[in-house]
């Protein structure tokens, strides 16, 4: 159970990371902060050595979070 918390966390924080951080505090293009995202989600899922079905949801899950995290944030923007 650790393992896919730790995953779905790390998921989410990549996906944080390539769509708002990088592109709003770095000024990096947003197509190569979305390849940067897949190729570390890639990477990290290479490298793991969890089974395929706990990568998965891993991924669905840490991509839910990140989304909810996103649209929080982007309400919490608007309000100011």
């Amino acid at each position: 159970m650790l393992i896919l918390i730790r995953s779905t966390l790390i998921v989410a924080m990549g996906l944080y990371l390539s769509i708002i951080f990088l592109p709003e505090v770095l000024h990096v293009n947003e197509t190569v902060a979305k390849y940067l995202y897949i190729l570390f989600v890639g990477l990290w899922f290479i490298k793991s050595n969890n089974r395929w079905w706990i990568n998965l949801i891993s991924l669905i899950l840490g991509t839910i979070i990140g989304l909810f995290v996103f649209i929080a944030l982007l309400e919490f923007t608007e309000s100011i």
